[in-house]
């Protein structure tokens, strides 16, 4: 027991260094003008969320609704991104519900292959080719330290920063204004969400540090 809350502890000091170079890195600590002019739309409820979101509250159990706050707060960073253009809010909704999901339903940390294959197994028969790689690329390349550069980028990385943005708790800003970031997070209550985060690597592996960390690097890209 002591030796997994000192794992814990030295895990969250190597997660916050990481995200303040990252920050200070790409000094993203300054507002967005275009951002800031314009009153966040605070999503809390998406039909696609829900839908899809529904299949996993069993595996997912207990820390459902940190997941489910985590997407939403996610969703609305990333529309407020886009500038409230809905025209791909279907994919994206979908996508965030299956971003993190192998977490749970494969059991490990290096989760975003097994995240995007569900995607496309479940999702595949509901959008189109095209829809789909959208929905992979965003699961895929969510941890992506760089810009994406693909297909449908301003979509793709629209949910990547707004993803870093709610891991980091708000360190990590990406020019989003931070009374948004605010507004977002007193709306949709963190609700344990981080906590299940940093636990989760002692909870599939006890004190092998090791594994927790190599499975841990291979989900960041640069």
């Amino acid at each position: 027991k002591v030796l997994r809350q000192k794992m814990n502890h030295f895990a969250f000091i190597l997660t916050i260094v990481a995200i303040s170079l990252y920050a200070a890195y790409y000094k993203f600590n300054a507002a967005d003008e275009d951002l800031a002019a314009k009153t966040i739309e605070v999503i809390t409820s998406n039909e696609n969320v829900e839908l899809s979101l529904k299949k996993y509250e069993a595996i997912i159990g207990d820390d459902i609704e940190g997941y489910r706050n985590h997407i939403y707060r996610v969703l609305s960073y990333s529309m407020h991104f886009l500038h409230g253009e809905k025209k791909f809010l279907p994919q994206i909704a979908v996508a965030l519900v299956y971003h993190d999901i192998g977490l749970w339903t494969d059991s490990t940390l290096a989760y975003l292959e097994p995240s995007s294959d569900r995607a496309e197994l479940e999702e595949k028969g509901v959008f189109s080719k095209d829809e789909m790689n959208i929905i992979k690329n965003i699961v895929y390349w969510h941890h992506k330290i760089t810009p994406f550069d693909g297909p449908h980028a301003d979509i793709v990385n629209a949910v990547r920063k707004s993803d870093w943005i709610d891991a980091s708790m708000g360190v990590v800003t990406h020019g989003m204004p931070r009374n948004h970031i605010e507004s977002v997070s007193k709306t949709i209550p963190n609700a344990g969400f981080h906590a299940t985060l940093l636990n989760f690597g002692p909870r599939l592996y006890g004190s092998n540090f090791l594994r927790i960390v190599t499975e841990l690097s291979s989900i960041f890209k640069w």
